[in-house]
């Protein structure tokens, strides 16, 4: 019986030994797989330090060009030329920068420009009248009358005349016609007329002013000796009866003309006035 107890106990005491061994044995192989696992996460783990894929921009310290990426191009795709060079690359353009222009002729401030323009009084005035146009008069029979032509022709086929006559003593200046001491014949110092079919001393029908503008703008010599040049703008004639007292028509006709000149100063020493 006791060894049979014995026996018992021993097989007892070499189970107990087994499985105490078992269970180290597993307990040990559950401990190798637990740490191969944490290597293998720990592998997974990419603690190389890589400035290409890293995001962080402050952990990049490497230097480079404010235009400039770390491969050595700029932003726009160039290739490794400095940044800034665009920019700061000076021109020489001295055809643009340096060619002087040329000064602008000043214009004299005491000549006005000419205009075309109409004058609304005077289109009112001259409506209905016959409109006529005077070429430059040059001649002049003596210093204080100067005679001229005009068309159209106001009638028949002898010659139509516009005289001017000067009185007094000829200083340049402007004076008004058809008002004061112009606004009849009596006493007239600056006096327009037009002669309608002139022959010798009398014509067929006679115009005196009523209203215009007449400058004198040059006078040259002394005596009967005297030349002037001049204008007149806007001047209107009305129908007078004869050519002595030149007593308006009532109802008669009138004839306007936007400007006429004369020229009787020449370059001619021979012409009387221009020694």
């Amino acid at each position: 019986m006791k060894s049979k107890n014995f026996i018992e106990k021993i097989l007892f005491i070499l189970l107990l030994s087994a499985l105490a061994l078992f269970i180290a044995c597993s307990s040990s192989d559950e401990d190798k797989e637990e740490l191969t696992d944490t290597e293998a996460d720990s592998s997974d783990i990419d603690t190389t330090p890589d400035s290409g894929d890293s995001t962080d921009d402050s952990a990049d310290t490497t230097p480079y060009p404010a235009d400039t990426t770390p491969d050595g191009t700029d932003s726009t795709g160039d290739s490794d030329e400095p940044a800034g060079d665009n920019d700061t690359e000076p021109t020489n353009d001295d055809d643009t920068d340096t060619e002087p222009t040329e000064p602008t002729e000043p214009t004299n401030p005491t000549e006005p420009e000419p205009t075309d323009e109409p004058d609304p009084e005077f289109e009112q005035n001259a409506e209905g009248c016959t409109m006529i146009e005077v070429p430059t008069i040059t001649m002049s029979g003596y210093p204080d009358e100067i005679n001229g032509y005009f068309s159209p022709a106001m009638s028949g086929n002898a010659i139509d005349i516009i005289k001017i006559f000067l009185m007094g003593d000829l200083k340049e200046g402007t004076y008004e016609l058809g008002t004061g001491v112009n606004d009849n014949y009596s006493q007239c110092q600056q006096c327009v007329m037009v002669w309608v079919d002139a022959e010798l001393a009398a014509a067929k029908e006679y115009y005196f002013q009523t209203a215009g503008t007449l400058q004198i703008t040059k006078v040259a010599g002394e005596g009967d000796a005297q030349r002037t040049n001049g204008n007149i703008k806007n001047l209107i004639l009305k129908q007078a009866e004869d050519n002595l007292d030149y007593i308006f028509i009532s109802n008669g006709k009138c004839i306007a003309a936007k400007s006429v000149e004369w020229e009787t100063i020449t370059d001619d020493p021979s012409t009387p006035g221009n020694d």
